[in-house]
């Protein structure tokens, strides 16, 4: 009865080692499941023989951890203000090139939002970019920064504008002087966020500037014009696209 009983233990010791599959004839892993997986109450990790192991908190998700080697819970930091959204892409793109302006002065008229792209408009050449939208409620935001400089009028002001193209109609622009005597520059920034866009693949974005009243002078945008204060690399323009959607 002895010898019965130890082979019984031993058998039923490999029972509970081994790896157990359902709905799968060849479990890969000490629980192999293949099909759904329903949890009615708590999902805990990180436990021992004495000690049970962890649920998480409110609010916080299930995070794979490859550094650790153990999976655990985190988190989920989300400014204030932006709901329960994320970010879902972002991406940053720079142009050397610029474009320069000269000649004639340019119209001074205000700019309406949605207004196709041309009219004077010239895009920097490699201030361009495309994004995808894949949720009604999103906010996509763009950050622009490029450098004017005005030369050969000696003080007198240079006017220019800068705006962010969707697909080739504008959605934010911002007007700018330029002040001071030959090779005068400063940066420019525009910031604009557009809020729940359609869903689509692959928008284009543009960043374009126009002339208005260049009195007489020569200017640059992310271009240097006078290169005894600025150069490509000081004058290049940076242009920021992040979209942000419900996780």
């Amino acid at each position: 009865m002895k010898k019965i009983f130890l082979v019984t233990t031993l058998l039923l010791a490999g029972i509970f080692n081994a790896q157990i599959g359902i709905n799968t004839p060849s479990p890969v892993n000490t629980l192999d499941i293949n099909g759904d997986f329903n949890a009615r109450k708590e999902i805990r990790v990180g436990g021992t023989n004495t000690v049970k192991g962890s649920a998480g908190a409110a609010g916080t998700i299930f995070h794979n951890n490859t550094d650790l080697g153990t999976n655990d819970w985190k988190s989920i930091k989300v400014a204030d203000g932006l709901t329960s959204m994320s970010l879902f892409s972002m991406n940053t793109v720079a142009d050397k090139t610029g474009v320069s302006f000269s000649g004639n002065n340019g119209s001074t008229s205000p700019y309406a939002v949605n207004e196709a792209l041309g009219s004077g408009w010239t895009v920097l050449p490699d201030a361009t970019d495309v994004f995808s939208v894949t949720k009604s409620t999103n906010k996509v935001t763009f950050t622009f920064q490029t450098t004017a400089q005005k030369t050969g009028n000696n003080n007198s002001s240079t006017s220019f504008a800068c705006g962010i193209f969707v697909d080739d109609k504008l959605k934010a622009v911002r007007t700018d002087v330029v002040l001071g005597g030959d090779g005068t520059n400063k940066i420019f920034n525009l910031n604009a966020t557009l809020t729940n866009l359609p869903v689509k693949n692959n928008y284009s974005v543009k960043a374009a500037c126009v002339k208005r009243n260049l009195n007489s002078g020569t200017l640059g945008l992310g271009r240097a014009v006078n290169t005894t204060y600025l150069n490509s690399d000081m004058s290049q323009s940076i242009l920021t696209t992040s979209v942000l959607q419900p996780y």
